[in-house]
């Protein structure tokens, strides 16, 4: 867009802004200096007004419920059917909370170093386990910069919130990369499957496993964020913020790239939760405006039929992470992580 102002290219500029409006999507472009070749066209303060109109709230959520006295990271949710708890990984805390149905808030894993920041959740109920994936990251309370890329995966007695195991991720010869398991998917058969948004990485933990396993590694991981099983399809979903939605053939352990229909974009997504019709809820939060998304696919997962756009823009969805079903199947995400309370602050959050 700047490249075509700079090359005197103003119609061009404005048809592709144009497309950026149809998107859904939204710049401040009209307070650039790289565009005032551009402020006096009528086409050009058209398409600014749709661009500025897209951060509109949009959307019929409810705030579901509020966490007033949370001081940490929230990153991962997950709700306990049986008996109607939501959890809460806490990366700066390196905890998990637990909120009851009453609503009360309460701690359900020790006071220890014991977990590293603790990101996605799930609940396998068969086996009593809550699954955490943890890493070390800079906004975690006690993090060293001797502890980049040490992540793990943590085995929670949903009984106690005693943590019965870490799986560490172990790195193989010559490996720097900055690991981050950052979400992970539960499968029918008990393993465990996680996204590494540090390296071009899917890692396993198979039925009963003792280690974990790196399941596929590709060039279109660039960086790996939500993830869901198809069970119907043996295929994963993978959300990579940069490449859009991906699909992995589990069988082949082949990579696929889903492209987006017209005039809609996967750029940007985080979270995923898999709805109980079979649609992919996806949190987007790497564009302007932050938005939920409904991704329908066809019959095989081999391609994306229609992205419906579930909200847009609200005031409460500041930085949104992860999502789960919850009760009567609705989707409950964190609205706001709280991020920005933790840059470059050595794990102390910059404000209440």
């Amino acid at each position: 867009l700047a490249a075509q102002v700079a090359n005197e290219q103003p119609e061009e500029a404005v048809a592709t802004l144009e497309r950026l409006a149809a998107l859904g999507l939204s710049s401040p472009i009209g307070r650039s200096v790289e565009f005032t070749a551009l402020r006096d066209r009528s086409d050009f303060q058209d398409v600014l007004k749709k661009v500025a109109g897209n951060m509109r709230a949009r959307g019929a959520g409810q705030i579901a419920f509020s966490l007033p006295e949370m001081t940490g990271l929230i990153e991962g949710i997950t709700w306990r059917e049986k008996t109607g708890q939501f959890y809460f990984g806490d990366v700066n805390a390196r905890a998990v909370w637990v909120r009851g149905d009453d609503g009360a808030l309460r701690r359900f894993t020790p006071e220890s170093d014991e977990l590293l920041g603790v990101f996605a959740l799930a609940i396998d109920e068969e086996q009593g386990v809550l699954w955490a994936a943890t890493s070390a990251v800079s906004a975690m309370r006690g993090y060293t910069p001797e502890m980049d890329g040490t992540a793990a995966l943590a085995e929670i007695d949903l009984a106690s919130g005693s943590v019965r195991r870490t799986i560490s991720l172990v790195r193989r010869s010559g490996d720097q990369g900055s690991h981050v398991l950052g979400d992970l998917a539960l499968a029918a058969d008990g393993g465990v499957y996680l996204t590494d948004g540090g390296a071009p990485v899917l890692w396993w933990l198979p039925p009963g496993g003792n280690s974990l396993e790196p399941l596929v590694e590709s060039a279109e991981f660039m960086s790996l964020q939500g993830i869901v099983v198809l069970p119907e399809t043996e295929t994963l979903i993978v959300a990579d913020h940069a490449n859009g939605l991906l699909a992995v053939d589990l069988l082949s352990r082949s990579v696929r790239r889903l492209p987006s229909p017209p005039n809609t974009t996967l750029i940007g997504l985080d979270g995923l939760a898999l709805a109980p019709g079979g649609d992919v809820l996806a949190i987007q939060n790497g564009l302007r405006p932050n938005r939920v998304l409904r991704i329908s696919l066809d019959a095989g997962a081999e391609s994306v039929t229609q992205v419906n756009v579930l909200e847009s823009g609200h005031i409460t969805m500041a930085a949104p992470s992860l999502g789960c079903i919850g009760p009567d199947g609705n989707f409950f995400y964190v609205g706001n992580a709280g991020w920005t309370r933790f840059e470059n602050t050595d794990g102390e959050p910059s404000s209440p």
